[in-house]
């Protein structure tokens, strides 16, 4: 019996060590491109465009402001859960894509993307979550309603950032698909003030106006 006892300790022992070893080895190239898509759809999402039937107007109706905000909502319900989900949905995205052509002299977001520039796999949890340090950058393109030509017209698009935020990002897999659960500022090693990315010359900085 005491044979059995150690046999099951040792075996119990080993069960622990590689479940350890396996939190820390990175997933593979395909599981870890999934979660950088899943992180830019999720930032990408939090925003909205100015819709292509309401171009030359300079407000929304509050019929039209609602579907953008339902629409949002559906979008990041398949994207985010948890604290993430709460934290997006707080955002006055309607009301942000409002104030833009008084702050832009006229002219109106009608593209977006988004991209991760900073993706580093920390640890996985023993129930099979990903913990990841990422930075993205959402790129604008804005433009101008022409009466006479009846489109946008003298489209731009934002310069990429010099400095991107880094997060810590905890997802989950939902089948094939990965969301994102919760997203926290990264401090630096010593900690204190956040951390960022230069994507230009992939340096580190908690200070970026320094």
């Amino acid at each position: 019996m005491r044979g059995q006892w150690r046999f099951a300790v040792m075996v119990l022992g080993a069960l622990l060590v590689v479940a350890a070893i396996w939190t820390w080895l990175p997933p593979d190239d395909a599981t870890q491109a999934a979660a950088r898509s899943a992180i830019a759809r999720f930032e990408r999402a939090k925003g909205v465009l100015w819709p292509e039937d309401r171009y030359g107007q300079t407000t929304l109706p509050s019929g039209v402001r609602q579907e953008l905000q339902e629409r949002r909502y559906r979008e990041l319900m398949t994207l985010a859960e948890g604290a993430a989900l709460e934290d997006a949905l707080e955002i006055e995205a309607v009301e942000a894509l409002l104030r833009t052509p008084t702050l832009n002299g006229g002219r109106i977001t009608v593209a977006s993307r988004a991209k991760v520039v900073y993706f580093d796999f920390r640890r996985r949890t023993l129930s099979g979550e990903l913990k990841v340090r990422a930075a993205y950058d959402v790129v604008k393109t804005t433009g101008r309603w022409h009466p006479r030509a009846g489109g946008i017209v003298d489209t731009v698009e934002d310069e990429p950032s010099d400095w991107c935020q880094i997060f810590e990002y905890t997802l989950t897999q939902h089948g094939d698909a990965w969301r994102i659960m919760a997203k926290e500022e990264a401090s630096g090693p010593n900690g204190g003030p956040p951390y960022f990315y230069s994507p230009a010359t992939s340096a580190f900085t908690q200070d970026p106006g320094a």
